[in-house]
């Protein structure tokens, strides 16, 4: 497989030994030195289909914001096509919007969960908001209960890596919990949700537009390709963050166990906790597009053209 790395495309939010590569972002196993698909990039895969409709969508909302634009340039065929253009490209700016401001956002949380210091975030600064209604919410205690925040995580036996936002050890007072009544679903029983107390590995998710009830299929397949990760190389609790004597600067150890997934959807003026069952069957869900994935980013076909006929004779056009 022939992988082209973009150091040159690196920004100061991609998570610690991940790569942008023509491919979407790898890992970079720093032991030794290979380079493993992410999780995101592998889950792409299954997400295909669902990115024409999330285009459309988009590009549709800017037509509908740039109409004037848009009637004044189908009076010439220049401008029409130069409009066209923009517009083709407008998706994926407002992707690109969406991706920093989350980026933002989870280096905000990291640095209150790591007690570091930050830079003010007027549009970010809702959602930090929100995250820190979380962890008043659920007496998380910063020092005693996060034990990593936006750690990469590996596992070298499948070849992949990934960046988990956050472990925290959670504490509830039954081994369920109820469901918000205003979020129960009308098409299922509302059975209280599977809430064990101890370590919990949350993924964390941004929105200006979804609810804080939004959820889809992929972010099982990505809390269970993250749960099954077999090293972090993050600063163990034992020497939290590299502030003891024994502090290993291979930051290298055991993924632990761990009781509960959840993903933590955080909006502007609210949150949406969800636990999901990031199981053996959703890790082998996920296992089943690594080999797809490594496949489509291995396949070349460039050099495959028409070719001729055997039964005609080349023409001056064909030559051409």
């Amino acid at each position: 497989m022939s992988i082209t790395f973009r150091e040159h495309e690196r920004d100061e939010y991609d998570p610690s030994h991940a790569v942008p590569t023509d491919h979407g972002r790898y890992y970079i196993d720093p032991k030794f030195l290979k380079p493993l698909i992410s999780v995101t990039n592998a889950i792409d895969q299954h997400m295909i289909e669902a990115l024409a409709p999330a285009a459309a969508r988009d590009t549709a909302k800017w037509l509908m914001d740039n109409l004037p634009a848009a009637n004044r340039a189908a009076a010439d065929p220049d401008d029409m096509e130069e409009f066209i253009k923009l517009a083709k490209s407008q998706y994926r700016v407002q992707w690109d919007k969406k991706a920093d401001l989350g980026s933002r956002v989870h280096a905000i949380a990291e640095a209150i969960n790591l007690g570091a210091p930050y830079i003010p975030d007027e549009e970010a600064e809702p959602f930090v908001n929100s995250y820190r209604e979380f962890l008043s919410d659920f007496g998380i205690d910063i020092r005693r209960d996060i034990k990593a925040a936006e750690c990469t995580v590996l596992n070298r036996t499948l070849g992949y890596g990934g960046t988990s936002d956050i472990w925290a050890n959670l504490r509830f007072d039954s081994p369920t919990s109820p469901i918000i009544p205003k979020y129960k679903p009308r098409a299922v029983p509302p059975d209280p949700i599977p809430s064990p107390s101890g370590l919990w590995l949350i993924d964390m998710k941004t929105s200006l537009t979804k609810p804080a009830s939004a959820i889809y299929d992929d972010y099982v397949m990505q809390l269970a390709a993250l749960r099954h990760s077999e090293v972090a190389l993050v600063c163990p609790p034992s020497c939290r963050y590299g502030e003891t004597e024994g502090h290993d600067d291979s930051h290298e150890f055991p993924v632990p166990e761990f009781v509960g997934t959840a993903i933590l959807n955080l909006r502007e003026t609210t949150y949406g906790f969800i636990p999901l069952p990031a199981d053996r069957d959703a890790f082998d869900a996920f296992c089943g597009l690594l080999p797809l994935a490594r496949y489509v980013h291995g396949l070349e076909l460039r050099g495959f053209k028409p070719i001729k006929p055997p039964t005609k004779t080349t023409t001056r056009k064909d030559a051409a």
